[in-house]
């Protein structure tokens, strides 16, 4: 029986199917007593190897909602309590999951299911009784990609299979080039629709202002108007406000030449008059 059938049997046999797939966090998971045996030091090295390396599980565990455990266990490994134990040890942060509901009954056969799973598809590599599981399995599978690839990196030249490597490697820089485009295009996209933030006039200098008004579509008069009125209302002792500003439309008093409204509307665009305390 493969691997496919052996999964179709554990769904049609317990009448169980996956309710969700993702990372949980470690701490959520409980870890049945039977469960927390010794492993042994052969086991723990390789799980806390592929931890490290990884800093999460390479194939999800398998477990179950439960409320039998504290406020924070939400759920129970019922297959890789010993990745979830060596995990916790390490502070894992999160784990990937299947998360299923089923009975005990269901979890039980669930487990044995699994076990035979991985020992049936070790077979070849394995003897007798030695003890297995779905991560190391995937170890195995991985190391001689990761030695292909460092070959492929460290001596292109020398791979028969180079052409179909340099043809993958070139479909996926133009997928990234595609990415950047599409990112560089929402960004404009983003700036357009969010407007800068304006400028406080009681702390902005003027070159900042100038800049500012210059972006906002402001003609070079308007501008040296603009920069003018905050002079001479910070001079005044009378402190910058939109009402002193329109003073310096309307009041022959306090008149700025080239300050019309164009440019009090610009100022007002790109800045505003906060407090500065």
């Amino acid at each position: 029986m493969d691997i496919s059938e052996r999964r179709a049997r554990i769904r049609a046999n317990l009448g169980i199917e996956p309710i969700s797939h993702g990372q949980v966090y470690t701490f959520q998971i409980a870890i049945p007593e039977s469960e927390q045996q010794n492993i042994s030091l052969e086991r723990r090295h390789l799980i806390e190897e592929t931890l490290t390396q990884h800093k999460t599980n390479l194939i999800p565990l398998i477990v179950r909602r439960t409320e039998a455990y504290s406020e924070e266990e939400e759920y129970e490994v019922v297959y890789g309590a010993d990745w979830c134990l060596v995990a916790k040890e390490l502070e894992i942060e999160k784990l990937w999951v299947w998360v299923f509901d089923m009975t005990d009954e269901q979890a039980a056969v669930a487990k044995e299911e699994m076990q035979q799973l991985v020992g049936s598809s070790s077979s070849a590599e394995q003897s007798g009784d030695e003890e297995t599981d779905i991560g190391s399995l995937v170890e195995q599978k991985l190391k001689p990609i990761y030695t292909k690839l460092n070959q492929l990196i460290s001596n292109p030249s020398g791979n028969a299979g180079k052409s179909d490597y340099d043809e993958k490697l070139r479909v996926l820089e133009s997928q990234l080039q595609r990415l950047l485009s599409t990112v560089e295009t929402l960004s404009v996209k983003i700036e357009q629709l969010i407007p800068p933030p304006k400028l406080n006039l009681q702390e902005a200098k003027e070159e900042e202002i100038d800049i500012a008004l210059e972006q906002a579509g402001a003609n070079t008069n308007q501008r040296k108007a603009a920069l003018e009125a905050i002079r001479y209302w910070q001079k005044s002792g009378k402190g910058l406000t939109w009402q002193n500003f329109k003073k310096s439309i309307e009041s022959r008093e306090h008149k700025i030449k080239n300050f019309g409204k164009g440019a009090y509307e610009k100022l007002k665009e790109v800045a505003d008059i906060r407090s500065n305390q």
